[in-house]
Protein backbone atom coordinates (compact mmCIF):
# COMPACT_ATOMS: atom_id res chain seq x y z
CA UNK A 1 0.00 0.00 0.00
CA UNK A 2 2.77 2.44 0.88
CA UNK A 3 4.65 1.51 -2.30
CA UNK A 4 1.54 2.22 -4.35
CA UNK A 5 1.14 5.56 -2.59
CA UNK A 6 4.78 6.44 -3.27
CA UNK A 7 4.27 5.62 -6.96
CA UNK A 8 1.36 8.09 -6.96
CA UNK A 9 3.43 10.80 -5.28
CA UNK A 10 2.12 10.40 -1.71
CA UNK A 11 4.87 9.86 0.85
CA UNK A 12 2.86 9.73 4.09
CA UNK A 13 -0.39 8.01 5.02
CA UNK A 14 -2.58 9.50 7.74
CA UNK A 15 -5.41 7.08 8.51
CA UNK A 16 -7.16 9.69 10.65
CA UNK A 17 -7.48 12.15 7.75
CA UNK A 18 -10.31 12.04 5.20
CA UNK A 19 -9.99 9.47 2.43
CA UNK A 20 -8.77 10.97 -0.85
CA UNK A 21 -9.14 9.64 -4.36
CA UNK A 22 -5.38 9.08 -4.64
CA UNK A 23 -5.34 6.91 -1.51
CA UNK A 24 -8.35 4.98 -2.83
CA UNK A 25 -6.50 4.29 -6.10
CA UNK A 26 -3.40 3.15 -4.19
CA UNK A 27 -5.56 0.74 -2.24
CA UNK A 28 -7.14 -0.55 -5.47
CA UNK A 29 -3.72 -1.11 -7.03
CA UNK A 30 -2.83 -3.12 -3.92
CA UNK A 31 -5.96 -5.13 -3.19
CA UNK A 32 -8.11 -5.32 -6.32
CA UNK A 33 -7.73 -8.77 -7.97
CA UNK A 34 -8.00 -7.23 -11.46
CA UNK A 35 -4.25 -6.60 -11.54
CA UNK A 36 -3.48 -10.23 -10.71
CA UNK A 37 -5.72 -11.36 -13.56
CA UNK A 38 -4.08 -9.00 -16.05
CA UNK A 39 -0.59 -10.03 -14.93
CA UNK A 40 -1.53 -13.70 -15.35
CA UNK A 41 -2.80 -13.06 -18.89
CA UNK A 42 0.36 -11.12 -19.68
CA UNK A 43 2.47 -14.01 -18.36
CA UNK A 44 0.62 -16.37 -20.71
CA UNK A 45 1.31 -14.11 -23.68
CA UNK A 46 4.99 -13.86 -22.81
CA UNK A 47 5.16 -17.63 -22.42
CA UNK A 48 3.87 -17.85 -25.99
CA UNK A 49 6.80 -15.64 -27.02
CA UNK A 50 9.22 -18.09 -25.42
CA UNK A 51 7.42 -20.95 -27.15
CA UNK A 52 7.75 -19.22 -30.54
CA UNK A 53 11.48 -18.69 -29.96
CA UNK A 54 12.12 -22.35 -29.24
CA UNK A 55 13.62 -24.46 -32.00
CA UNK A 56 12.16 -27.91 -32.67
CA UNK A 57 14.19 -30.82 -31.41
CA UNK A 58 15.57 -33.43 -33.82
CA UNK A 59 14.01 -36.89 -33.81
CA UNK A 60 16.27 -39.88 -33.19
CA UNK A 61 15.03 -43.28 -34.29
CA UNK A 62 16.64 -46.70 -33.77
CA UNK A 63 15.31 -49.74 -35.63
CA UNK A 64 17.02 -53.04 -34.76
CA UNK A 65 16.09 -56.19 -36.73
CA UNK A 66 17.04 -59.86 -36.24
CA UNK A 67 16.80 -62.16 -39.21
CA UNK A 68 15.32 -65.53 -38.29
CA UNK A 69 17.07 -68.37 -40.00
CA UNK A 70 19.89 -66.24 -41.26
CA UNK A 71 22.44 -67.82 -43.56
CA UNK A 72 25.48 -69.36 -41.98
CA UNK A 73 28.98 -68.34 -42.70
CA UNK A 74 29.55 -65.87 -39.89
CA UNK A 75 27.17 -63.28 -41.30
CA UNK A 76 25.49 -61.36 -38.52
CA UNK A 77 21.70 -61.83 -38.36
CA UNK A 78 21.26 -58.22 -37.14
CA UNK A 79 20.12 -55.22 -39.12
CA UNK A 80 20.33 -51.94 -37.23
CA UNK A 81 19.11 -48.63 -38.67
CA UNK A 82 19.86 -45.38 -36.84
CA UNK A 83 18.51 -42.10 -38.20
CA UNK A 84 18.38 -38.52 -36.99
CA UNK A 85 15.74 -36.24 -38.51
CA UNK A 86 16.39 -32.47 -38.32
CA UNK A 87 13.35 -30.28 -39.00
CA UNK A 88 14.30 -27.13 -40.92
CA UNK A 89 11.96 -24.12 -41.05
CA UNK A 90 12.23 -22.35 -44.36
CA UNK A 91 11.39 -18.88 -45.70
CA UNK A 92 11.83 -17.19 -42.30
CA UNK A 93 8.61 -18.63 -40.84
CA UNK A 94 10.16 -18.92 -37.39
CA UNK A 95 11.01 -15.21 -37.32
CA UNK A 96 7.47 -14.37 -38.37
CA UNK A 97 6.00 -16.52 -35.60
CA UNK A 98 8.23 -14.73 -33.10
CA UNK A 99 7.08 -11.40 -34.50
CA UNK A 100 3.47 -12.48 -34.20
CA UNK A 101 3.93 -13.64 -30.60
CA UNK A 102 5.66 -10.39 -29.64
CA UNK A 103 2.88 -8.32 -31.19
CA UNK A 104 0.28 -10.42 -29.39
CA UNK A 105 2.16 -9.90 -26.13
CA UNK A 106 2.16 -6.15 -26.73
CA UNK A 107 -1.58 -6.25 -27.40
CA UNK A 108 -2.19 -8.15 -24.16
CA UNK A 109 0.00 -5.68 -22.24
CA UNK A 110 -1.85 -2.69 -23.67
CA UNK A 111 -5.21 -4.36 -23.10
CA UNK A 112 -4.25 -5.07 -19.50
CA UNK A 113 -3.08 -1.48 -19.05
CA UNK A 114 -6.46 -0.38 -20.40
CA UNK A 115 -8.16 -2.51 -17.75
CA UNK A 116 -5.96 -0.87 -15.08
CA UNK A 117 -6.90 2.56 -16.44
CA UNK A 118 -10.59 1.62 -16.26
CA UNK A 119 -9.95 0.59 -12.66
CA UNK A 120 -8.52 4.06 -12.02
CA UNK A 121 -11.63 5.61 -13.57
CA UNK A 122 -13.95 3.39 -11.56
CA UNK A 123 -12.12 4.18 -8.30
CA UNK A 124 -12.10 7.90 -9.00
CA UNK A 125 -15.80 7.95 -9.90
CA UNK A 126 -16.66 5.92 -6.81
CA UNK A 127 -14.54 8.16 -4.57
CA UNK A 128 -16.15 11.31 -5.99
CA UNK A 129 -19.60 9.73 -5.67
CA UNK A 130 -18.82 9.01 -2.02
CA UNK A 131 -17.77 12.61 -1.44
CA UNK A 132 -20.92 13.91 -3.15
CA UNK A 133 -23.08 11.49 -1.14
CA UNK A 134 -21.40 12.60 2.09
CA UNK A 135 -21.95 16.27 1.25
CA UNK A 136 -25.55 15.56 0.25
CA UNK A 137 -26.17 13.81 3.57
CA UNK A 138 -24.75 16.78 5.48
CA UNK A 139 -27.06 19.14 3.59
CA UNK A 140 -30.03 16.81 4.15
CA UNK A 141 -29.27 16.72 7.87
CA UNK A 142 -29.08 20.51 7.94
CA UNK A 143 -32.38 20.77 6.08
CA UNK A 144 -34.06 18.34 8.47
CA UNK A 145 -32.87 20.37 11.47
CA UNK A 146 -34.07 23.66 9.94
CA UNK A 147 -37.48 22.28 9.01
CA UNK A 148 -37.91 20.74 12.45
CA UNK A 149 -37.09 24.11 14.03
CA UNK A 150 -39.47 25.91 11.67
CA UNK A 151 -42.30 23.44 12.29
CA UNK A 152 -41.87 23.83 16.05
CA UNK A 153 -41.89 27.62 15.89
CA UNK A 154 -44.89 27.81 13.57
CA UNK A 155 -46.72 25.31 15.75
CA UNK A 156 -46.21 27.53 18.78
CA UNK A 157 -47.28 30.62 16.81
CA UNK A 158 -50.40 28.78 15.61
CA UNK A 159 -51.28 27.87 19.19
CA UNK A 160 -50.85 31.53 20.13
CA UNK A 161 -52.99 32.65 17.19
CA UNK A 162 -50.12 34.51 15.52
CA UNK A 163 -49.73 32.11 12.55
CA UNK A 164 -52.32 30.11 10.65
CA UNK A 165 -52.87 26.46 11.42
CA UNK A 166 -52.43 25.72 7.70
CA UNK A 167 -48.87 27.09 7.71
CA UNK A 168 -48.06 25.05 10.79
CA UNK A 169 -49.41 21.84 9.27
CA UNK A 170 -47.57 22.49 6.02
CA UNK A 171 -44.32 23.02 7.91
CA UNK A 172 -44.83 19.72 9.72
CA UNK A 173 -45.44 17.93 6.40
CA UNK A 174 -42.27 19.45 4.91
CA UNK A 175 -40.38 18.40 8.05
CA UNK A 176 -41.50 14.81 7.55
CA UNK A 177 -40.51 14.95 3.89
CA UNK A 178 -37.07 16.26 4.83
CA UNK A 179 -36.66 13.28 7.18
CA UNK A 180 -37.40 10.98 4.24
CA UNK A 181 -34.80 12.77 2.15
CA UNK A 182 -32.34 12.38 5.01
CA UNK A 183 -32.95 8.62 5.06
CA UNK A 184 -32.49 8.52 1.28
CA UNK A 185 -29.20 10.39 1.58
CA UNK A 186 -28.03 7.92 4.22
CA UNK A 187 -28.93 5.05 1.90
CA UNK A 188 -27.07 6.77 -0.95
CA UNK A 189 -24.02 7.22 1.28
CA UNK A 190 -24.07 3.53 2.22
CA UNK A 191 -24.38 2.54 -1.44
CA UNK A 192 -21.48 4.83 -2.37
CA UNK A 193 -19.31 3.19 0.30
CA UNK A 194 -20.09 -0.26 -1.11
CA UNK A 195 -19.36 0.90 -4.67
CA UNK A 196 -15.97 2.23 -3.60
CA UNK A 197 -15.28 -0.94 -1.62
CA UNK A 198 -16.04 -3.04 -4.71
CA UNK A 199 -13.68 -0.94 -6.82
CA UNK A 200 -10.87 -1.06 -4.26
CA UNK A 201 -11.24 -4.70 -3.26
CA UNK A 202 -11.83 -4.14 0.46
CA UNK A 203 -14.87 -4.61 2.73
CA UNK A 204 -17.21 -1.64 3.05
CA UNK A 205 -16.48 -1.57 6.78
CA UNK A 206 -12.92 -0.50 5.97
CA UNK A 207 -14.23 2.39 3.87
CA UNK A 208 -16.54 3.49 6.70
CA UNK A 209 -13.57 3.82 9.06
CA UNK A 210 -12.53 7.10 7.44
CA UNK A 211 -14.60 10.14 6.49
CA UNK A 212 -14.94 11.08 2.85
CA UNK A 213 -12.51 13.69 1.56
CA UNK A 214 -13.28 16.74 -0.53
CA UNK A 215 -10.63 16.68 -3.26
CA UNK A 216 -13.30 16.02 -5.92
CA UNK A 217 -15.63 18.84 -4.91
CA UNK A 218 -13.55 21.76 -6.23
CA UNK A 219 -14.05 20.97 -9.91
CA UNK A 220 -11.26 21.65 -12.37
CA UNK A 221 -10.63 25.33 -12.87
CA UNK A 222 -8.33 25.29 -15.88
CA UNK A 223 -9.80 25.19 -19.34
CA UNK A 224 -9.22 22.01 -21.34
CA UNK A 225 -7.12 22.00 -24.46
CA UNK A 226 -8.68 22.80 -27.86
CA UNK A 227 -10.82 20.05 -29.34
CA UNK A 228 -8.39 19.24 -32.17
CA UNK A 229 -5.48 18.88 -29.72
CA UNK A 230 -7.54 16.64 -27.43
CA UNK A 231 -8.56 14.43 -30.33
CA UNK A 232 -4.95 14.14 -31.48
CA UNK A 233 -3.79 13.29 -27.97
CA UNK A 234 -6.56 10.74 -27.59
CA UNK A 235 -5.61 9.01 -30.85
CA UNK A 236 -2.02 8.81 -29.63
CA UNK A 237 -2.67 7.75 -26.04
CA UNK A 238 -5.77 5.54 -26.08
CA UNK A 239 -4.66 2.14 -24.88
CA UNK A 240 -7.45 0.26 -26.63
CA UNK A 241 -6.45 1.83 -29.95
CA UNK A 242 -2.79 1.01 -29.37
CA UNK A 243 -3.80 -2.56 -28.48
CA UNK A 244 -5.69 -2.83 -31.76
CA UNK A 245 -2.62 -1.61 -33.64
CA UNK A 246 -0.55 -4.27 -31.90
CA UNK A 247 -3.21 -6.80 -32.84
CA UNK A 248 -2.88 -5.63 -36.45
CA UNK A 249 0.85 -6.29 -36.33
CA UNK A 250 0.09 -9.79 -35.06
CA UNK A 251 -2.47 -10.63 -37.76
CA UNK A 252 -0.22 -9.12 -40.43
CA UNK A 253 2.61 -11.37 -39.31
CA UNK A 254 0.18 -14.29 -39.36
CA UNK A 255 -0.82 -13.40 -42.92
CA UNK A 256 2.80 -13.28 -44.08
CA UNK A 257 3.42 -16.59 -42.31
CA UNK A 258 0.59 -18.25 -44.22
CA UNK A 259 1.95 -16.87 -47.49
CA UNK A 260 5.39 -18.30 -46.78
CA UNK A 261 3.92 -21.65 -45.85
CA UNK A 262 3.53 -22.20 -49.58
CA UNK A 263 7.20 -23.13 -49.38
CA UNK A 264 7.31 -26.43 -47.47
CA UNK A 265 9.55 -27.09 -44.53
CA UNK A 266 12.33 -29.63 -44.87
CA UNK A 267 13.25 -32.69 -42.85
CA UNK A 268 16.93 -33.65 -43.04
CA UNK A 269 17.70 -37.21 -42.03
CA UNK A 270 21.30 -38.36 -41.82
CA UNK A 271 21.52 -41.99 -40.71
CA UNK A 272 23.60 -45.08 -40.23
CA UNK A 273 22.65 -48.64 -41.16
CA UNK A 274 24.32 -51.90 -40.12
CA UNK A 275 22.98 -54.62 -42.43
CA UNK A 276 24.33 -58.10 -41.68
CA UNK A 277 27.87 -56.90 -41.52
CA UNK A 278 27.59 -54.15 -44.10
CA UNK A 279 27.79 -50.58 -42.87
CA UNK A 280 26.08 -47.75 -44.74
CA UNK A 281 25.68 -44.02 -44.24
CA UNK A 282 22.33 -42.71 -45.42
CA UNK A 283 20.90 -39.29 -46.02
CA UNK A 284 17.23 -38.48 -46.56
CA UNK A 285 15.49 -35.29 -47.51
CA UNK A 286 11.71 -35.06 -47.16
CA UNK A 287 9.20 -32.28 -47.66
CA UNK A 288 5.52 -31.83 -48.35
CA UNK A 289 4.67 -31.68 -52.04
CA UNK A 290 2.31 -28.75 -52.70
CA UNK A 291 0.37 -30.50 -55.43
CA UNK A 292 -3.27 -30.26 -54.36
CA UNK A 293 -3.09 -27.40 -51.87
CA UNK A 294 -1.11 -24.20 -52.01
CA UNK A 295 -2.37 -22.98 -48.61
CA UNK A 296 -4.82 -20.66 -50.39
CA UNK A 297 -7.60 -21.18 -47.83
CA UNK A 298 -5.39 -20.27 -44.85
CA UNK A 299 -4.03 -17.25 -46.74
CA UNK A 300 -7.54 -16.04 -47.55
CA UNK A 301 -8.64 -16.40 -43.94
CA UNK A 302 -5.55 -14.57 -42.64
CA UNK A 303 -6.14 -11.77 -45.17
CA UNK A 304 -9.78 -11.47 -44.07
CA UNK A 305 -8.72 -11.39 -40.43
CA UNK A 306 -6.25 -8.61 -41.22
CA UNK A 307 -8.95 -6.62 -43.05
CA UNK A 308 -11.24 -7.08 -40.06
CA UNK A 309 -8.70 -5.56 -37.68
CA UNK A 310 -8.11 -2.66 -40.09
CA UNK A 311 -11.85 -1.93 -40.14
CA UNK A 312 -12.02 -2.16 -36.34
CA UNK A 313 -9.11 0.29 -36.00
CA UNK A 314 -10.83 2.76 -38.33
CA UNK A 315 -14.10 2.39 -36.44
CA UNK A 316 -12.37 2.85 -33.09
CA UNK A 317 -10.54 5.97 -34.29
CA UNK A 318 -13.82 7.52 -35.32
CA UNK A 319 -15.39 6.53 -32.01
CA UNK A 320 -12.50 8.13 -30.13
CA UNK A 321 -12.82 11.42 -32.02
CA UNK A 322 -16.59 11.46 -31.57
CA UNK A 323 -16.31 10.61 -27.87
CA UNK A 324 -13.85 13.43 -27.26
CA UNK A 325 -16.10 15.93 -29.02
CA UNK A 326 -19.12 14.80 -27.00
CA UNK A 327 -17.17 14.98 -23.73
CA UNK A 328 -15.90 18.49 -24.50
CA UNK A 329 -19.46 19.70 -25.16
CA UNK A 330 -20.71 18.07 -21.96
CA UNK A 331 -17.89 19.70 -20.01
CA UNK A 332 -18.74 23.15 -21.36
CA UNK A 333 -22.41 22.68 -20.46
CA UNK A 334 -21.46 21.38 -17.01
CA UNK A 335 -19.28 24.41 -16.38
CA UNK A 336 -22.11 26.73 -17.35
CA UNK A 337 -24.58 24.86 -15.16
CA UNK A 338 -22.23 25.03 -12.18
CA UNK A 339 -21.58 28.74 -12.72
CA UNK A 340 -25.34 29.45 -12.82
CA UNK A 341 -26.00 27.40 -9.70
CA UNK A 342 -23.14 29.07 -7.83
CA UNK A 343 -24.48 32.49 -8.84
CA UNK A 344 -27.94 31.59 -7.51
CA UNK A 345 -26.38 30.20 -4.32
CA UNK A 346 -24.49 33.48 -3.86
CA UNK A 347 -27.65 35.51 -4.29
CA UNK A 348 -29.49 33.29 -1.82
CA UNK A 349 -26.66 33.73 0.67
CA UNK A 350 -26.81 37.52 0.24
CA UNK A 351 -30.55 37.41 0.91
CA UNK A 352 -29.96 35.32 4.02
CA UNK A 353 -27.33 37.76 5.26
CA UNK A 354 -29.74 40.71 4.86
CA UNK A 355 -32.55 38.83 6.59
CA UNK A 356 -30.30 38.02 9.52
CA UNK A 357 -29.42 41.68 9.81
CA UNK A 358 -33.11 42.58 9.74
CA UNK A 359 -33.73 39.93 12.40
CA UNK A 360 -31.12 41.57 14.60
CA UNK A 361 -32.85 44.92 14.16
CA UNK A 362 -36.28 43.47 14.92
CA UNK A 363 -37.77 43.84 11.43
CA UNK A 364 -38.20 40.08 10.88
CA UNK A 365 -39.04 37.09 13.04
CA UNK A 366 -37.09 33.86 13.32
CA UNK A 367 -39.39 31.72 11.10
CA UNK A 368 -38.86 34.13 8.21
CA UNK A 369 -35.10 33.87 8.61
CA UNK A 370 -35.36 30.08 8.71
CA UNK A 371 -37.27 30.21 5.43
CA UNK A 372 -34.41 32.22 3.95
CA UNK A 373 -31.95 29.66 5.29
CA UNK A 374 -33.95 26.92 3.56
CA UNK A 375 -33.85 28.88 0.31
CA UNK A 376 -30.09 29.22 0.64
CA UNK A 377 -29.79 25.53 1.49
CA UNK A 378 -31.83 24.57 -1.58
CA UNK A 379 -29.51 26.66 -3.74
CA UNK A 380 -26.48 24.90 -2.23
CA UNK A 381 -28.07 21.53 -2.97
CA UNK A 382 -28.58 22.58 -6.58
CA UNK A 383 -24.96 23.71 -6.71
CA UNK A 384 -23.86 20.32 -5.35
CA UNK A 385 -25.91 18.55 -8.03
CA UNK A 386 -24.31 20.77 -10.68
CA UNK A 387 -20.89 19.90 -9.27
CA UNK A 388 -21.68 16.20 -9.62
CA UNK A 389 -22.80 16.78 -13.21
CA UNK A 390 -19.52 18.57 -13.93
CA UNK A 391 -17.52 15.77 -12.30
CA UNK A 392 -19.26 13.24 -14.53
CA UNK A 393 -18.41 15.38 -17.57
CA UNK A 394 -14.77 15.55 -16.46
CA UNK A 395 -14.77 11.76 -16.03
CA UNK A 396 -16.20 11.34 -19.54
CA UNK A 397 -13.45 13.54 -20.99
CA UNK A 398 -10.77 11.66 -19.02
CA UNK A 399 -12.11 8.36 -20.33
CA UNK A 400 -12.22 9.70 -23.90
CA UNK A 401 -8.64 11.00 -23.81
CA UNK A 402 -7.29 8.55 -21.20
CA UNK A 403 -5.41 11.35 -19.48
CA UNK A 404 -6.10 12.54 -15.92
CA UNK A 405 -7.62 15.98 -15.49
CA UNK A 406 -8.09 15.66 -11.72
CA UNK A 407 -6.39 13.63 -8.98
CA UNK A 408 -5.32 10.89 -8.90
CA UNK A 409 -2.83 11.71 -11.65
CA UNK A 410 -2.37 8.21 -13.04
CA UNK A 411 -2.05 8.13 -16.82
CA UNK A 412 -1.93 5.38 -19.43
CA UNK A 413 1.83 4.95 -19.22
CA UNK A 414 1.62 4.51 -15.45
CA UNK A 415 -1.04 1.85 -16.00
CA UNK A 416 1.31 -0.03 -18.35
CA UNK A 417 4.17 0.24 -15.85
CA UNK A 418 1.92 -1.26 -13.19
CA UNK A 419 1.79 -4.50 -15.17
CA UNK A 420 5.38 -4.35 -16.42
CA UNK A 421 7.35 -2.33 -13.84
CA UNK A 422 10.83 -2.97 -15.26
CA UNK A 423 11.32 -0.84 -18.40
CA UNK A 424 14.86 -2.22 -18.88
CA UNK A 425 13.53 -5.73 -19.34
CA UNK A 426 10.89 -4.41 -21.70
CA UNK A 427 13.56 -2.72 -23.82
CA UNK A 428 15.59 -5.95 -23.99
CA UNK A 429 12.48 -7.92 -24.86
Amino acid sequence: MRASLAALGVQTLDVSAPLTGTEALAAALTFNPELQLQRAQLALARADVLKAKQRPNPVLSLTPEHLLGAAAGGISPWVVALSLVWPVRTAGKRDLEIEQALATSDAVLLGGAGAVWKLRTAVRDAACALQIASARQALAREEAALRADLAQRLGKQADAGVASRYDAMRAQLERDQSLQRLRQSESGLSGARHDLADAIGLPASEIARRPAGDDCLPAISREPEPLADLQTRAIASRLDLRARLAEYRAVDAAFRTEVRRRMPDLNLGPGYTYDQGDRRLTFTLSAELPIFSHNDAAIARAAADRDRVIAEVDQLQWSVRSGVERAVDQLALGRQQLADSQRVAGEAQDLLTRDRQRLASGELDQPTVISSELISLSARIDSLDATWTLLQAVSALESAVQSPLMPPFFDAEAAARTLSPDPAKEAVR
